[in-house]
């Protein structure tokens, strides 16, 4: 539940209003002081009224304050006692919960940060117009990618997913270069096959973006739009680094929808509710 917590306040951060994104970045700048807090306290120090911050908490699916409060205490309960430790050193450690906690937020802040360079919005706007997307990966991303490719078919059509069998590689080359964008989604493991599935569409004239916190690992010329992701310091957050840069493109996506897209977003809502998916 806290993992969910943090994707949907990540798209409020990006596409909520003003006031939801004020609520949304204050909760994950100081998630772990929410146990702590009730709609009255949050609203004085953002400046809101509570019923503005209890209708937010309702938009994330929660009736109201507490029902967070005991998301945390069942996440920490799960994770051990909320106690700090003393280590061989004789210095104070974080239990692995507060550790976890700390991860997620650096991890949906280092993503958000990229939203605001220039080489996001190129990214976007060629995720937006080319005419078909596909998408690649590592086994390491499998699960993640196969996500946001059901997400992004929500957003617009013509997307496809090649997963991380080479095989699978061949529908790329029936489609026209010049229509069609490459998306690599590097999570972790060997690089060589989407190395060279880069290679190979960059001299067959497809253009080619990739998302990695392995930049130096591919090298400058790798891909035409390269969103890099610093890599984390103990190698534990690229993964969630990388979804959290997915769901700040679906919201970016949506957000600059036109009509079309946003008649095709609501009928397959529509289509998911009746489904009960």
């Amino acid at each position: 539940m806290v993992e969910k917590l943090l994707l949907n306040l990540t798209r409020a951060m990006k596409a909520g209003t003003p006031s939801e994104r004020k609520i949304a970045k204050y909760l994950i700048e100081h998630l772990d002081e929410l146990p702590f807090e009730t709609a009255q306290t949050l609203a004085a120090k953002l400046g809101l009224s509570p019923m503005t911050v209890g209708r937010f908490l309702r938009s994330l699916g929660y009736r109201q304050f507490s029902d967070i409060r005991a998301d945390l205490r069942h996440a920490e309960q799960t994770a051990g006692p909320d106690r700090p430790t003393i280590g061989e050193s004789g210095e104070r450690q974080s239990n692995p919960f507060s550790q976890l906690l700390s991860q997620q937020i650096q991890a949906i802040q280092t993503a958000f940060d990229m939203t605001a360079q220039p080489m996001w919005r190129l990214a976007m706007a060629e995720i937006a117009s080319a005419a078909d997307v596909f998408l690649a990966t590592s086994p390491e991303g499998l699960g993640a990618t196969r996500q946001f490719h059901g997400r992004l078919l929500e957003c617009r059509g013509h997307v496809h997913y090649l997963g991380s069998d080479s095989a699978a590689y061949v529908a790329l080359w029936d489609f026209e270069p010049a229509q069609t964008l490459l998306v690599i989604m590097d999570c972790g493991g060997s690089l060589s096959p989407l190395q060279h599935l880069s290679a190979t569409a960059r001299k067959g004239g497809y253009r080619t973006l990739l998302i990695t916190t392995r930049f130096y690992e591919w090298g400058p010329e790798s891909a035409d739009i390269c969103l890099a992701l610093p890599q984390a310091q103990n190698g534990g957050q690229g993964l969630l680094q990388l979804v959290s840069l997915m769901e700040f493109t679906l919201c970016s996506l949506v957000a600059e929808a036109d009509e079309t897209r946003k008649t095709r977003m609501k009928n397959l809502s529509g289509l998911k509710r009746s489904l009960g998916i």
